[in-house]
Protein backbone atom coordinates (compact mmCIF):
# COMPACT_ATOMS: atom_id res chain seq x y z
CA UNK A 1 0.00 0.00 0.00
CA UNK A 2 1.45 3.42 -0.91
CA UNK A 3 -0.04 6.80 0.52
CA UNK A 4 1.35 10.47 -0.42
CA UNK A 5 1.65 12.37 3.05
CA UNK A 6 1.00 16.29 2.82
CA UNK A 7 2.58 18.55 5.34
CA UNK A 8 2.30 22.15 5.82
CA UNK A 9 5.36 24.12 6.67
CA UNK A 10 5.55 26.19 9.93
CA UNK A 11 8.52 28.67 9.86
CA UNK A 12 7.13 30.57 13.01
CA UNK A 13 9.49 28.82 15.57
CA UNK A 14 12.29 27.25 13.67
CA UNK A 15 12.15 29.27 10.25
CA UNK A 16 12.53 27.90 6.99
CA UNK A 17 16.18 26.32 6.73
CA UNK A 18 16.95 22.41 6.16
CA UNK A 19 20.36 20.30 5.96
CA UNK A 20 20.42 18.79 3.04
CA UNK A 21 20.99 15.29 3.99
CA UNK A 22 18.24 15.27 6.09
CA UNK A 23 17.15 11.51 5.06
CA UNK A 24 17.64 10.03 8.76
CA UNK A 25 16.67 12.65 10.58
CA UNK A 26 13.36 12.18 8.39
CA UNK A 27 13.24 8.49 8.50
CA UNK A 28 13.95 8.39 12.36
CA UNK A 29 11.02 11.32 13.26
CA UNK A 30 9.09 8.69 10.72
CA UNK A 31 9.28 5.44 12.58
CA UNK A 32 8.88 7.52 16.37
CA UNK A 33 5.83 8.23 14.80
CA UNK A 34 4.69 4.99 13.99
CA UNK A 35 5.90 3.41 17.36
CA UNK A 36 4.81 5.94 19.70
CA UNK A 37 2.64 3.50 20.60
CA UNK A 38 4.18 0.20 21.09
CA UNK A 39 1.08 -1.96 22.02
CA UNK A 40 -0.63 -0.03 19.04
CA UNK A 41 2.50 -0.60 16.61
CA UNK A 42 2.67 -4.61 17.55
CA UNK A 43 -1.16 -5.62 17.45
CA UNK A 44 -0.68 -4.35 13.62
CA UNK A 45 2.57 -6.14 12.85
CA UNK A 46 0.88 -9.32 14.57
CA UNK A 47 -2.51 -8.99 11.78
CA UNK A 48 -0.02 -8.85 9.31
CA UNK A 49 1.43 -12.15 10.78
CA UNK A 50 5.09 -10.26 10.89
CA UNK A 51 7.26 -10.43 13.85
CA UNK A 52 7.06 -7.83 16.13
CA UNK A 53 11.15 -7.91 16.65
CA UNK A 54 12.61 -4.26 16.43
CA UNK A 55 14.67 -5.03 13.11
CA UNK A 56 11.70 -5.59 11.44
CA UNK A 57 10.99 -1.76 11.21
CA UNK A 58 13.69 -1.59 8.78
CA UNK A 59 12.09 -3.54 6.17
CA UNK A 60 8.12 -3.29 6.25
CA UNK A 61 8.50 0.09 4.44
CA UNK A 62 10.06 2.59 2.56
CA UNK A 63 10.51 6.50 2.50
CA UNK A 64 10.50 9.03 -0.43
CA UNK A 65 12.48 12.10 -0.05
CA UNK A 66 10.84 15.07 0.67
CA UNK A 67 9.24 16.96 -2.61
CA UNK A 68 9.99 20.18 -1.89
CA UNK A 69 8.81 22.45 -5.00
CA UNK A 70 11.21 25.72 -4.68
CA UNK A 71 13.77 25.62 -2.58
CA UNK A 72 17.53 27.69 -2.87
CA UNK A 73 20.43 25.32 -1.84
CA UNK A 74 23.65 26.95 -0.01
CA UNK A 75 26.62 25.20 0.90
CA UNK A 76 25.10 22.47 2.87
CA UNK A 77 21.78 24.12 3.54
CA UNK A 78 18.65 24.93 1.60
CA UNK A 79 15.88 27.40 2.28
CA UNK A 80 12.01 26.14 1.99
CA UNK A 81 10.15 29.03 0.43
CA UNK A 82 6.60 27.03 -0.15
CA UNK A 83 3.62 26.46 2.79
CA UNK A 84 3.41 23.19 1.60
CA UNK A 85 5.45 19.71 1.18
CA UNK A 86 4.77 16.30 0.35
CA UNK A 87 6.32 12.70 0.83
CA UNK A 88 5.54 9.06 -0.12
CA UNK A 89 5.66 6.22 1.76
CA UNK A 90 4.81 2.51 1.04
CA UNK A 91 3.90 -0.16 3.23
CA UNK A 92 4.21 -4.29 2.96
CA UNK A 93 1.31 -4.95 5.50
CA UNK A 94 -2.14 -4.12 4.26
CA UNK A 95 -4.26 -5.38 7.31
CA UNK A 96 -5.59 -2.62 8.97
CA UNK A 97 -2.65 0.37 7.22
CA UNK A 98 -4.82 2.63 6.11
CA UNK A 99 -6.14 3.00 9.57
CA UNK A 100 -2.74 2.66 11.58
CA UNK A 101 -1.36 5.36 9.63
CA UNK A 102 -3.86 7.80 9.94
CA UNK A 103 -4.03 7.11 13.35
CA UNK A 104 -0.09 7.46 13.83
CA UNK A 105 -0.13 10.90 11.98
CA UNK A 106 -3.19 12.80 12.73
CA UNK A 107 -2.56 15.97 14.06
CA UNK A 108 0.88 15.51 14.32
CA UNK A 109 4.11 17.44 13.85
CA UNK A 110 7.39 17.11 12.46
CA UNK A 111 10.87 18.32 13.74
CA UNK A 112 13.32 17.29 11.16
CA UNK A 113 17.25 19.07 11.04
CA UNK A 114 20.02 19.14 13.02
CA UNK A 115 21.54 21.18 15.41
CA UNK A 116 22.33 23.59 13.38
CA UNK A 117 18.52 24.21 11.44
CA UNK A 118 15.93 22.31 12.13
CA UNK A 119 12.30 22.74 10.54
CA UNK A 120 8.37 22.15 11.96
CA UNK A 121 6.32 20.43 9.94
CA UNK A 122 2.64 19.98 10.45
CA UNK A 123 1.10 16.91 9.11
CA UNK A 124 -2.27 18.27 7.14
CA UNK A 125 -3.46 14.75 4.87
CA UNK A 126 -2.33 11.25 4.16
CA UNK A 127 -3.86 10.43 1.04
CA UNK A 128 -3.93 6.79 -0.76
CA UNK A 129 -2.26 6.19 -4.17
CA UNK A 130 -4.36 4.06 -6.76
CA UNK A 131 -2.27 0.22 -6.82
CA UNK A 132 -0.43 -0.84 -9.51
CA UNK A 133 -0.42 -3.82 -11.76
CA UNK A 134 2.93 -5.28 -12.01
CA UNK A 135 4.64 -7.18 -15.17
CA UNK A 136 7.84 -8.76 -16.14
CA UNK A 137 9.64 -5.36 -17.04
CA UNK A 138 8.71 -2.03 -15.10
CA UNK A 139 10.24 1.38 -15.49
CA UNK A 140 10.90 3.03 -12.61
CA UNK A 141 12.27 6.45 -10.99
CA UNK A 142 14.22 6.54 -7.64
CA UNK A 143 12.67 9.43 -5.31
CA UNK A 144 15.55 8.35 -2.89
CA UNK A 145 18.91 7.61 -3.42
CA UNK A 146 19.77 4.24 -4.24
CA UNK A 147 22.76 3.11 -2.26
CA UNK A 148 24.64 -0.10 -2.96
CA UNK A 149 27.50 -1.11 -0.59
CA UNK A 150 30.50 -3.49 -1.39
CA UNK A 151 33.39 -5.17 0.83
CA UNK A 152 36.88 -4.21 -0.71
CA UNK A 153 39.54 -6.93 -0.33
CA UNK A 154 41.14 -4.67 1.99
CA UNK A 155 37.41 -4.96 4.07
CA UNK A 156 36.96 -1.18 3.63
CA UNK A 157 33.62 0.11 2.36
CA UNK A 158 32.86 1.14 -1.35
CA UNK A 159 29.75 2.39 -2.85
CA UNK A 160 29.06 0.81 -6.10
CA UNK A 161 27.90 3.40 -8.97
CA UNK A 162 24.98 2.14 -10.89
CA UNK A 163 27.34 1.53 -14.35
CA UNK A 164 29.64 -0.67 -12.04
CA UNK A 165 28.71 -4.77 -13.27
CA UNK A 166 27.79 -5.45 -9.91
CA UNK A 167 25.40 -2.51 -9.21
CA UNK A 168 22.54 -4.41 -9.81
CA UNK A 169 23.86 -7.86 -8.58
CA UNK A 170 23.97 -7.02 -5.02
CA UNK A 171 21.04 -4.87 -5.12
CA UNK A 172 18.29 -7.71 -6.70
CA UNK A 173 20.40 -10.11 -3.97
CA UNK A 174 19.99 -7.81 -0.80
CA UNK A 175 16.25 -7.58 -2.03
CA UNK A 176 15.86 -10.98 -2.25
CA UNK A 177 17.30 -11.67 1.31
CA UNK A 178 14.80 -8.84 2.69
CA UNK A 179 11.99 -11.03 1.15
CA UNK A 180 13.06 -14.13 2.85
CA UNK A 181 13.64 -12.71 6.33
CA UNK A 182 10.05 -11.07 5.62
CA UNK A 183 8.25 -14.23 4.58
CA UNK A 184 10.67 -16.58 6.92
CA UNK A 185 11.30 -18.81 3.63
CA UNK A 186 12.98 -19.35 0.91
CA UNK A 187 12.19 -17.62 -2.57
CA UNK A 188 11.10 -20.24 -5.18
CA UNK A 189 10.39 -18.46 -8.39
CA UNK A 190 12.02 -16.98 -10.99
CA UNK A 191 15.94 -15.40 -9.58
CA UNK A 192 16.88 -13.77 -13.22
CA UNK A 193 16.84 -10.55 -14.22
CA UNK A 194 17.85 -7.12 -16.22
CA UNK A 195 18.88 -3.84 -15.50
CA UNK A 196 18.95 -0.91 -17.82
CA UNK A 197 19.82 2.38 -16.89
CA UNK A 198 17.53 4.50 -18.91
CA UNK A 199 19.30 8.25 -18.19
CA UNK A 200 22.99 9.11 -16.58
CA UNK A 201 22.79 8.46 -12.73
CA UNK A 202 23.24 11.73 -10.58
CA UNK A 203 25.40 11.26 -7.84
CA UNK A 204 24.13 12.25 -4.15
CA UNK A 205 26.07 12.10 -0.87
CA UNK A 206 24.34 12.19 2.26
CA UNK A 207 25.62 12.42 5.76
CA UNK A 208 24.20 10.23 8.47
CA UNK A 209 24.49 11.04 12.42
CA UNK A 210 25.58 14.48 11.85
CA UNK A 211 24.96 15.25 15.67
CA UNK A 212 27.34 12.35 17.22
CA UNK A 213 30.79 10.84 16.95
CA UNK A 214 29.30 8.44 14.01
CA UNK A 215 29.13 10.81 11.31
CA UNK A 216 29.35 8.96 8.50
CA UNK A 217 28.81 9.73 4.29
CA UNK A 218 27.02 7.69 2.28
CA UNK A 219 27.33 8.06 -1.43
CA UNK A 220 24.01 6.85 -3.38
CA UNK A 221 22.40 7.67 -6.65
CA UNK A 222 19.09 9.32 -8.12
CA UNK A 223 18.60 7.18 -11.21
CA UNK A 224 15.84 5.86 -13.96
CA UNK A 225 15.78 2.33 -15.00
CA UNK A 226 14.28 -0.46 -16.07
CA UNK A 227 13.38 -4.22 -14.25
CA UNK A 228 12.90 -7.14 -16.28
CA UNK A 229 12.07 -9.66 -13.45
CA UNK A 230 9.36 -12.06 -11.87
CA UNK A 231 6.27 -9.45 -11.16
CA UNK A 232 6.43 -11.01 -7.56
CA UNK A 233 9.93 -9.03 -7.06
CA UNK A 234 8.60 -6.37 -9.19
CA UNK A 235 5.68 -5.39 -6.56
CA UNK A 236 8.17 -6.49 -3.65
CA UNK A 237 10.58 -3.61 -5.14
CA UNK A 238 8.09 -0.94 -5.71
CA UNK A 239 7.19 -1.61 -1.94
CA UNK A 240 9.91 -1.58 -0.19
CA UNK A 241 12.68 -0.24 -2.20
CA UNK A 242 15.85 -1.26 -3.59
CA UNK A 243 19.64 -0.97 -2.01
CA UNK A 244 20.98 -0.48 1.18
CA UNK A 245 19.88 1.35 4.02
CA UNK A 246 16.21 1.74 3.43
CA UNK A 247 15.67 2.42 7.02
CA UNK A 248 17.89 5.51 6.93
CA UNK A 249 15.74 6.97 3.97
CA UNK A 250 16.97 5.61 0.47
CA UNK A 251 15.85 3.53 -2.02
CA UNK A 252 12.26 4.27 -2.47
CA UNK A 253 11.03 4.22 -6.29
CA UNK A 254 8.08 5.08 -8.20
CA UNK A 255 6.74 4.10 -11.79
CA UNK A 256 8.90 6.65 -14.54
CA UNK A 257 6.08 8.62 -15.69
CA UNK A 258 6.37 8.73 -19.58
CA UNK A 259 7.20 11.60 -21.63
CA UNK A 260 4.10 13.19 -23.48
Amino acid sequence: MRFKVSLEVRTETNGNVLPVSYQYELAATFHNLLTENKEAYNQWLAENNLLPIDNQRQKVYALSNLYIPRVFVEGDRMYVNVPRIQFWVSFLPEVGTRKFLKKCLRDKSLLIGDTQSKMEFKVCGVHDISPVEFTDTMDYQSLAPVVVKALRPNHSLDYLSPDNPYFSQFMIDEMIERWESLHRCRYEGDRSFRFTLLMPPRRKAVTLFSDTNHRIKEVGYMIKFRLEMDPVLQEFAYICGLGDDIAHGFGYIELLKKEK
